[in-house]
């Protein structure tokens, strides 16, 4: 083989996302663009707010973190799933998913996802650890991610369990994005390590 094709082959398996004892080339995905979030009625509370804003500027107002408040939305999520799978009888089905340094076997990374949904009592497929070694920002680039929505949109996964948010995206924009692209498949994201202690660290 010339070496300039072997140096191109090896790049190409570098980048690749690899899955646990799956495929190694996820089907591709076509998405549609980000959906626009509903927004809220305001309330009494959101009247109150803006009296006092009006009538006493000079009093110190807190705006809350997007990554704290995303947390919560992911959780108001997580829960209603769980809800509807407990009030049908069904064990939620996920797949675990992380991102691996080139060279370290995916099954290590996978030790506190898996402790986790183990103590959850959920159910991990043998073929559900999913890896990407792309640290690209863009989630839908790595074609590990890509596969995990595809098993949640086909209905083969009911969620995806993660060690912390930076393994589906660093940037808060983009990891919104993908849990609307979660959420609106039905599915439900969940953290081994939630957003707010991830903050604090």
């Amino acid at each position: 083989m010339p070496l300039a094709l072997a140096e191109e082959l090896t790049e190409f398996l570098n980048r690749a996302a690899y899955v646990y004892k799956w495929p190694l080339y996820p089907p591709p995905e076509t998405w549609s663009p980000k959906r626009p979030r509903p927004r809220r009625a305001p309330d009494w509370m959101d009247a109150e707010q803006r009296s006092t804003e009006l009538w006493h500027p000079d009093r110190l107002r807190i705006t809350p973190d997007q990554l704290v408040l995303l947390g919560a939305e992911r959780r108001e999520v997580l829960n209603q799933r769980l809800a509807h799978l407990e009030a049908h009888g069904r064990t939620p089905r996920v797949c675990l998913y992380g991102l691996n340094p080139v060279g370290e076997q995916p099954a290590r990374s996978f030790t506190a996802a898996r402790a986790y949904t183990d103590g959850k009592g959920w159910r991990v497929g043998a073929d559900r650890c999913i890896a990407d070694r792309l640290r690209r920002t863009d989630p839908m680039h790595r074609p590990g991610w890509r596969w995990v929505l595809h098993l949640i949109r086909a209905g083969h996964a009911d969620g995806v369990v993660a060690l912390t948010h930076s393994d589906i995206s660093l940037h808060l924009d983009e990891y919104e994005l993908q849990l609307d692209r979660v959420g609106h498949h039905g599915g439900f994201v969940a953290l081994v390590t939630p957003e707010a202690a991830g903050r604090e660290r």
